[in-house]
């Protein structure tokens, strides 16, 4: 496991490491490949991987930030998949990128990832749904 990473190379772990592990997907992008994943059908199922922000575990009144705050880190999956795909596919590819990320460690130093919710987004075009899977983690300024 490397060392600590930067935030770009966190997201490019978090790429790789669902590549890796959820064998349904077709492609598996960051947020700059979203636009071709949509459209192409060939790409679908799809994964993109987003950095979703860093918040304040507890904002303090007047104190925006103050060394030792603790933060919540979140991290985004967005499960494209064609409309005519049935719900089945759907949860399964949810639930695999869910156990995919939930537990892992994206480096030494950073803290393992929990899960923070999943949903269905949209239907895009009428010819795609769409879900997202959230992640969070907390580190400390």
């Amino acid at each position: 496991m490397a060392a600590i990473l930067s935030l770009a190379q966190q997201l490019e772990a978090l790429i790789a490491r669902i590549k890796a592990e959820v064998v349904g997907l077709k492609s598996v992008v960051g947020l700059e490949e979203l636009e071709e994943a949509m459209e192409t059908a060939e790409l679908l199922p799809a994964a993109v991987v987003i950095y979703s922000g860093d918040y304040p575990e507890k904002p303090a009144a007047g104190l925006s930030n103050y060394a030792g705050q603790k933060i919540n880190r979140y991290w985004s999956v967005i499960v494209v998949l064609e409309l005519t795909a049935g719900p089945g596919e759907a949860l399964d590819l949810i639930e695999a990128v869910e156990k995919a990320g939930v537990g892992w460690q994206p480096c030494r130093g950073a803290r393992f990832l929990a899960a923070a919710g999943k949903r269905f987004v949209a239907k895009f075009n009428q010819t795609r749904v769409v879900y997202e899977v959230r992640f969070t983690t907390m580190t400390t300024t």
